[in-house]
């Protein structure tokens, strides 16, 4: 597994974990906002960042989606 596979699942965890959802609706809100490609796309900056910051960010992206 590549490191940035390592990074997704662990982004998809802790995003579980911070929002109280399955793992089921965090893939297919993965899925549905594209967070897969973002992480992956933005893997070298969101890596070094904490676990705070990394939900933020995903949050912040898929608000930038709905609102457009």
């Amino acid at each position: 597994m590549s490191k940035e596979a390592k990074f997704l699942v662990y982004c998809m965890e802790r995003y579980r974990h911070f929002k109280g959802l399955s793992g089921s609706e965090v893939a297919e809100l993965f899925e549905k906002y594209g967070i897969y490609d973002y992480i992956t796309k933005y893997f070298e900056a969101l890596h070094t960042m904490g676990d705070d910051y990394i939900i933020q960010d995903i949050d912040d992206y898929i608000n930038s989606i709905k609102e457009a």
